[in-house]
């Protein structure tokens, strides 16, 4: 380690976890086998079990994000395929449940997602409804695997607006974060 280089504290980490009430981390290759673990630990949450369906399909689409758009893939044996790297978090305030990812992508990428959020945040319920149906409909574009179906999709599930940040990267890439919220109070109507 260099004299310039600042030691990890694995502490530090864990306190601020905590301090922005963060109850997983998952960081590296978002594979099966990852989801799979958030999905057994979010089953075990004693509350609201229709709020943990909806939590873990976000981190699912979140997750697919990061393993079609990430600029950073590492092969995976068991997958027998290169998966996207990046992070998925799940954290909470005083009234919402907060799913988060963040990956490096190109900035082309990043550019167009921001363009389909904006878009997609500017739209009610029932016209996320008819936006889904339109966007199943029409051919892929070149170089996507789901037309925005994944954004809409977090949109419809959370109940709230997509937050995303890009911020640049010396490489030219940029570091994608996405956070979506869902209210604490999700009923079986919602």
């Amino acid at each position: 380690m260099s004299a310039t280089e600042q030691p990890f504290s694995i502490y530090q980490f864990f306190s601020q976890l905590k301090l922005h009430h963060f109850s997983m981390v998952a960081q590296g290759l978002i594979s099966q086998d990852i989801l799979s673990l958030i999905a057994l630990s979010l089953k075990r949450r004693p509350d609201n079990q229709v709020l943990a369906r909806r939590l873990f399909a976000l981190v699912v689409e979140l997750s697919q994000n990061i393993f079609h758009y990430s600029a950073i893939k590492e092969f995976s044996v068991k997958d027998q395929c290169e998966i996207g790297v990046g992070i998925v978090a799940i954290g909470e305030s005083d009234t919402h449940y907060l799913v988060a990812s963040g990956n490096v992508a190109n900035a082309e990428n990043a550019s167009y997602i921001a363009r389909q959020c904006d878009y997609i945040n500017t739209l009610d319920s029932e016209e996320l409804k008819q936006y889904y149906r339109e966007q199943r409909r029409q051919p892929v574009r070149e170089g996507s695997v789901g037309g925005s179906i994944g954004l809409i999709e977090i949109a419809r599930k959370s109940g709230n607006p997509i937050h995303y940040e890009i911020i640049p990267m010396e490489d030219g890439n940029v570091f994608l974060i996405f956070v979506a919220k869902v209210r604490k109070s999700v009923s079986y109507d919602d």
